[in-house]
């Protein structure tokens, strides 16, 4: 049987958030150990956009860079892998799955993110990153003055719709189904001069991710070539919660400004705890909460 690693720090979760957290601790002179299972959420992305002398490189690219500064330390380590579960155990906590032998951790950061719950329309998926975006500070610069849709059929969609035409001027937004938002909402759209479709969507003419047009149920065609969407979240891992953090309505886990959960020991950041997603408020989530973990283990 091998033997059971150990680790002051485990982080699970090994793109922007949990990488600037282990570079935190590591410089705080702790033996981190990273889980990461190379899923990252803005995988279909082609550039990362909005973050200071990163702008427009790859994600793939910032996390080869982030973990060639972090193997430069010798308290840092990476597992390639997957966290299926976590135990209570002495003072800390046992951490076992797939990829690597079990972790004793003294505590635990989770940076696992959040799983967007697309459509089931052909040509969504495809297209998710690249022209189906989600944030105009991430990438509406390279949109401007595009023929732009909204997918969203909630309240605040007006809100939303009016601060998306700063980026193009003329919006559609696509209920795809009956309005599932107030009429006084409605009546502000109207108003502002935006157009609703309701009538459901079959499918999203795309070529390599490039949005061509939408195509209606009736057969109508819609010419498109960026549409930002709302999509429901769901937590990636069933760990946290497994584990006892509080988790709030939107589906986002329950921290506090210096990203602790609802549970002794245990942090989350990046976007699995914010609905704020972007790479530069990913890195500061992990910067915080890796300063503050390694602040309250000195002080207890």
């Amino acid at each position: 049987m091998e033997p059971v690693q150990k680790a002051d720090v485990t982080i699970i979760g090994g793109s922007y958030a949990g990488l600037s957290a282990a570079l935190s601790l590591v410089r705080s002179l702790r033996n981190v150990i990273v889980i990461d299972s190379e899923k990252p959420c803005n995988a279909n992305t082609p550039a990362s956009h909005n973050f200071i002398t990163h702008d427009g490189k790859t994600p793939s690219e910032i996390r080869a860079k982030a973990l060639a500064d972090l193997n430069e330390y010798k308290t840092f380590k990476l597992q390639l892998g997957e966290a299926t579960s976590i135990q209570k155990k002495e003072s800390g906590y046992l951490i076992q799955g797939t990829g690597f032998t079990d972790i004793q951790s003294n505590q635990i950061i989770f940076a696992t993110g959040v799983k967007d719950i697309l459509p089931e329309i052909p040509g969504f998926t495809e297209s998710w990153g690249k022209t189906v975006i989600h944030c105009p500070y991430c990438h509406g610069y390279e949109f401007v003055g595009n023929q732009t849709g909204l997918w969203m059929n909630e309240e605040g969609v007006f809100e939303h719709a009016k601060f998306l035409k700063h980026w193009s001027k003329e919006i559609t937004i696509f209920t795809n189904g009956p309005i599932q938002f107030s009429r006084e909402e409605e009546i502000k759209i109207k108003n502002e001069g935006i157009e609703v479709i309701t009538e459901e969507v079959k499918e999203l003419f795309h070529k390599e991710g490039k949005i061509l047009k939408l195509l209606l149920n009736s057969g109508k065609e819609i010419p498109l070539q960026t549409l930002y969407s709302k999509m429901p979240i769901v937590q990636h891992s069933k760990l946290p919660v497994e584990l006892g953090c509080k988790i709030l309505p939107s589906g986002h886990i329950d921290v506090t400004p210096f990203f602790e959960t609802s549970v002794s020991n245990v942090y989350a950041v990046g976007d699995m705890a914010s609905m704020f997603r972007s790479v530069a408020h990913a890195v500061h989530s992990g910067n915080m909460a890796g300063a503050k973990l390694n602040r309250a283990m000195i002080l207890s």
